[in-house]
């Protein structure tokens, strides 16, 4: 089977990120921290995740004889949701939006925006709201003597006028790794390999202190962290490695 299986993804955290303001600045990429602006809602069920709905109205146009021709859209609504595990501010605003520590009001939902995050290892996704979210309560709340107090919350996201729901933040996937293809060195002397990573967004690292480094004849030719040092005259090939992908190099012993 033919694939990249750093593209398939099993997202092992996450976390949803709330602000009042809806001015706030925004991150600067998937790497960069969410500011003062910004508040963690906290634990999360993972189980439950981040579930997507997708409402619209179409209708259908058929031309005479059954064929159809166009098919109308419009009324379209996207939702999202979280189950949140902690009872904190955050949760609490969300919850009883308007509310105070001693008194509870009807709820209206207040306009704020929303990130949604999720990682694996260095991979991460963020989808931040390009206009504003409002956030109720979906189905019942309460406690009980078994099971952790937990609240799920659904996310209507409204879109800006050009249609735009989320600006999007994802770190880049690697795609493949390269070394020289070649390499001579002299017999007791270092030689130098560099291990270049091209993610698919086609930007490139040096991972050269990152990879694992192997040969394939420690009688002619070691590798450490790149650096080759010729053994005894002959060849060997070294294999760099890095997040399952590898390439190799023919070494020359002279």
């Amino acid at each position: 089977m033919s694939g990249n299986s750093l593209a398939a993804n099993l997202w092992t955290d996450a976390d949803v990120y709330i602000s009042t303001n809806l001015s706030a600045t925004l991150p600067a990429d998937a790497n960069t921290a969410f500011g003062v602006d910004w508040d963690l809602v906290g634990l999360l069920d993972g189980d439950d995740g981040f579930p997507e709905s997708r409402d619209e109205d179409t209708d259908d146009k058929y031309a005479w004889g059954g064929v159809l021709v166009r098919t109308s859209r419009s009324h379209f609504k996207l939702t999202k949701s979280f189950t949140a595990l902690e009872d904190n501010d955050v949760t609490f605003s969300l919850l009883w939006p308007g509310s105070t520590a001693t008194k509870i009001k009807v709820p209206r939902p207040a306009k704020v925006l929303v990130a949604f995050e999720v990682r694996e290892g260095t991979k991460k996704r963020r989808l931040i709201t390009s206009n504003y979210a409002e956030i109720t309560l979906d189905g019942d709340h309460g406690e009980n003597e078994t099971d952790l107090e937990s609240a799920t919350f659904v996310a209507t996201i409204f879109p800006t006028a050009d249609g735009e729901l989320f600006d999007r933040q994802t770190t880049p996937i690697l795609v493949s790794i390269s070394i020289p293809t070649t390499l001579s060195v002299a017999d007791g002397a270092i030689g130098s390999l560099t291990a270049t990573a091209t993610y698919d967004d086609a930007s490139t690292a040096n991972v050269t202190a990152l990879a694992s480094w192997g040969t394939s004849d420690a009688a002619k030719a070691i590798v450490s962290a790149g650096f080759v040092t010729g053994v005894d005259p002959g060849s060997a090939t070294i294999t760099a490695t890095y997040l399952g992908q590898s390439d190799t190099c023919a070494v020359t012993v002279t």
